[in-house]
């Protein structure tokens, strides 16, 4: 499954790396944290995310879901790196590299649109009950 880095359009800001089967189910997951049509990608070459020092066990707290405190311990993000192909394409060496936009989703309908105008007038027709 590709990995993406993600920023905006205009300040260049990451939104985040995301691992998706497809440009659109990576659309759905931007869209989870910001406006996806702001936003274009980039599709990672192979690399990752790693920790050069020392980290934190994996599981991190073994049967939390037993335990009543729900609170989860914090990511040691302080201390992990990208790969070096990852890092080529944040700071731009990576060659050839092209962002590509989200494309843009249908604007809503609204529901305030004039009516059309009837073609010619409606004629009533009365109706009776059998047996009246």
């Amino acid at each position: 499954m590709p990995a993406y880095l993600v920023r905006s359009i205009d300040s260049h800001q990451i939104v985040g790396l995301f691992s998706a089967d497809h440009p659109r189910s990576l659309a759905h997951s931007v869209q989870e944290w910001t406006e996806r049509d702001h936003c274009e990608y980039v599709e990672l070459p192979s690399g990752g995310l790693v920790w050069a020092g020392s980290a934190v066990r994996v599981p991190m707290c073994p049967g939390i879901e037993r335990d009543t405190d729900w609170s989860l311990p914090e990511l040691p993000f302080t201390s992990a790196t990208l790969s070096e192909t990852w890092l080529n394409v944040l700071y731009g060496y990576a060659p050839g590299l092209r962002w590509t936009k989200f494309r843009a989703r249908k604007a809503a309908q609204s529901t305030s649109a004039k009516l059309p105008e009837p073609v010619r007038s409606a004629q009533i027709i009365p109706l009776r009950r059998p047996g009246a």
